[in-house]
């Protein structure tokens, strides 16, 4: 199940729980759910940053390799 879902869903039952028995269960029950959706909001983050700073260094090592090849053949023509 989508942890999205099961935090909407938290969410939700934490609010019944709040009007039928109190504030206080209903409160915790929030809480948590909410919890849960930072830590997928915040893995989700942490995934697009990896990734973004996978590309960055992808594109570096590749600019590297290019900038040595450039310089290893002027080197080897003269």
């Amino acid at each position: 199940m989508n942890l999205i879902v099961v935090a909407l869903t938290g969410l939700a039952v934490g609010a019944v729980l709040g009007l039928i028995l109190g504030v206080p269960i209903g409160r915790r029950v929030e809480r948590v759910a909410w919890y849960a959706d930072a830590t997928v909001a915040r893995a989700r983050v942490t995934g697009w940053l990896l990734r973004d700073l996978a590309g960055v260094a992808l594109a570096a090592v590749g600019l590297i390799l290019v900038a040595a090849a450039v310089i290893w053949t002027l080197l080897t023509a003269a």
